[in-house]
């Protein structure tokens, strides 16, 4: 379903452009809400020196808690990296990965931080078992900056994104680089957030997993027809996160916004400026919105 509220049911007649708001809400239809696709899931976890102690403790938990609640036909992985990285549990079906447990838990902190290595093998072992028919997507947590990466990283997020594998990226703490990974984000389709303190680790990783269930549409796209006059300003993202999600012009008067997955339950919110022309008094069509 689909539903439009503009922020005014009227504006004034004036001799320059107008800004007004369109709330536009999209939700899977009753049908759709009842199907589950299965995970195809990859943690990439930081494990460099400055995660020690009640960090690197409250991480190893959040994955077993998380990997608690995946089913046994969903697909896992888990990367860590400090200033290198390795593939300590391979992708394969949650049923099937007996010591990824053990595995996790003798992860030790030590070393610097080159994200980069990481996002590569994690990225790898996603690819590897891609589906349209699951849900695809990596789990990033870092608690710093990573050094002389950076393209890398966001390199590595473009060809995600390119590939339909959104990047959940978490920084822990406030050392992390948040323009670099709010762009990762960006690039990827993914989102990214800020976990304040370790004992949100846990939460945090439990509702991206959550969230990751629950999503029964992929790859969803809205295309907004807007009327001759009508100049589309930002798009953001209001719920279930925050994010400035822009658009992508497709024709003289279309452009096109990449919603990624929809979930069954909330579905997705977006917030659309836009600029409106000139006009005489009367009543006028703005624009037309498609999923």
């Amino acid at each position: 379903t689909l539903t439009t509220t503009l922020n005014k049911t009227s504006v004034p007649v004036t001799r320059t452009q107008q800004l007004i708001y369109v709330l536009i809400e999209a939700k899977p239809s009753e049908i759709l809400s009842k199907t589950r696709m299965s995970l195809n899931f990859g943690f990439v976890l930081d494990r460099s020196g400055s995660m020690r102690g009640e960090k690197i403790a409250r991480l190893k938990e959040a994955v077993e808690l998380a990997l608690g609640k995946l089913a046994p036909d969903d697909w896992v992985s888990v990367t860590t990296f400090s200033d290198s990285a390795e593939v300590i549990a391979k992708n394969g079906p949650v049923a099937d990965q007996r010591t990824v447990l053990s595995k996790i838990r003798r992860i030790r902190a030590g070393g610097g931080t080159q994200m980069s290595r990481g996002m590569s093998l994690g990225l790898r072992e996603v690819y590897g078992q891609f589906s349209e028919d699951r849900v695809n997507q990596l789990l990033l947590l870092t608690d710093g900056q990573t050094y002389g990466d950076e393209a890398q990283c966001l390199k590595l997020a473009r060809e995600a994104g390119e590939h339909k594998i959104p990047i959940q990226a978490l920084g822990l703490g406030d050392d992390w680089n948040e323009d670099l990974l709010d762009e990762m984000g960006q690039r990827s389709g993914g989102d990214s957030d800020l976990v304040e303190s370790a004992d949100e680790i846990v939460p945090l990783f439990t509702q991206t997993v959550e969230r990751s269930q629950k999503a029964v549409v992929r790859n969803a796209q809205m295309i907004l027809r807007l009327v001759g006059g009508v100049v589309p300003r930002q798009v953001f993202q209001v719920t279930p996160l925050i994010s400035n999600l822009g658009y992508q012009p497709i024709g003289e008067h279309d452009v096109q916004v990449q919603l990624g997955e929809l979930d069954a339950e909330q579905g997705k919110s977006l917030l659309v400026e836009l600029l409106l022309p000139q006009r005489r008094p009367g009543r006028y069509r703005v624009a037309q919105a498609e999923i």
